[in-house]
């Protein structure tokens, strides 16, 4: 094996990449979430301890994105801790604000290390 393949093999184990996932949210709602909202469960996967700052972009005018956990909601953006697990799960949640706005609305979702993932289309009448 050559060096710069025995060194990238290295850093992958000792790093590994942040991984975001989506899907349609199933269990109970969390607390500080609202009834109104398109819910989804996002997952966040990496290295113990890290920060992971998250944020969110895309989003149709009118329409509000927030990243809840059972004590608060956070617009736009929020940093999660990642657990020894290595896997966080934060609600995402898409809510039309406006009567005026469209009604659908998507999303990404992007981490500070480059990781993104594209939320489904949310529709509220």
């Amino acid at each position: 094996m050559n060096v710069a393949v025995a060194g990238l093999a290295m850093m992958l184990a000792v790093s590994p990449a942040t991984h975001l996932s989506i899907q349609p949210w199933t269990g109970n709602d969390l607390q500080a979430t609202t009834s109104a909202a398109a819910k989804y469960r996002l997952e966040v996967s990496g290295k113990p301890q890290a920060v992971i700052r998250l944020q969110a972009s895309g989003v149709a005018s009118g329409w509000l994105a927030a990243f809840c956990t059972p004590k608060i909601c956070s617009p736009e953006r929020v940093d999660v801790t990642i657990p020894a697990s290595g896997q966080a799960v934060v609600q995402f949640e898409l809510i039309r604000e406006a009567d005026t706005a469209p009604k659908q609305s998507t999303a990404t979702i992007s981490e500070n290390g480059g990781a993104r993932v594209s939320v489904p289309a949310a529709y509220r009448g």
